[in-house]
């Protein structure tokens, strides 16, 4: 029933170390097994915000590899590595706790993509970085943050991704893994596995293939997701 995923180019992204969160040493599922148990979580809240629900398993994938006990240097925590503020203002109680985290993200991403017109670049920028941060370097305009800090002091204009190593890093990374899953639609269900042997190889390379383009981000989520699924072979 389900087909291979198409291997890409020659190395199949991901991620710098900069960007991923710290997790406690332990033994216990394996990636494979760990992504099969969050994936009826995953359609169940991405239908909930009708958003695809390929960026909620690209966001888990490349925050956590599905870890629920994920803690960023940052103090973001669980498997969508949440910051306190952000837990607190879509009301997370236990970042930590699968269901309930991975929800608050859709509900998140969900409201990121209709603050920034659909631009999944955008969206995912803001995830990383944060919403001000992605809205000064739309405008120009520097952010005070509480703490003091300004964000873009100079009044450069990106465009909304910004100039950050590591954000534009996880904006890549993110697009493309997206781009590097195969759909098909013989059910018309919903499904967000990913094949074994690509869960394998983004988490051995690290490395990203310098031709994706996150310019191209609008057009990779621009099929129905009510439609297709992906093609999976465990």
């Amino acid at each position: 029933m389900f087909r291979r995923l198409i291997q890409s180019i020659s190395i199949l992204l991901l991620l710098t170390t900069t960007t991923m969160a710290q997790v406690r040493r332990e033994t216990g599922p394996s990636l494979q097994e760990r992504a099969r148990d969050f994936e009826p979580l995953i359609l169940e809240s991405a239908k909930r915000y009708g958003i695809d629900p390929r960026i909620l398993l690209t966001v888990c994938f490349i925050e956590s590899r599905f870890r629920l006990n994920a803690v960023s240097p940052k103090g973001a925590l669980g498997p969508m590595q949440f910051m306190p503020e952000t837990a607190q203002r879509y009301g997370l109680r236990n970042p930590h706790d699968a269901k309930s985290s991975i929800d608050a993200a859709a509900h998140y991403l969900r409201d990121l993509l209709r603050k920034f017109g659909g631009r999944l670049d955008l969206a995912l920028a803001a995830y990383n970085a944060g919403e001000g941060t992605v809205e000064s370097f739309q405008t120009g305009r520097p952010l005070v943050l509480a703490s003091g800090k300004i964000i873009n002091r100079q009044r450069v204009i990106t465009g909304g991704v910004p100039p950050y190593p590591e954000t534009q890093q996880y904006v890549k990374s993110a697009i493309a893994f997206l781009s590097n899953i195969r759909f098909a639609s013989p059910t018309g269900d919903l499904s967000p596995r990913c094949s074994a042997s690509v869960l394998r190889s983004a988490d051995r390379n690290r490395s990203l293939n310098s031709a994706t383009d996150s310019r191209r981000s609008s057009s990779i989520l621009n099929q129905k997701s009510g439609s297709s699924f992906i093609e999976v072979e465990w």
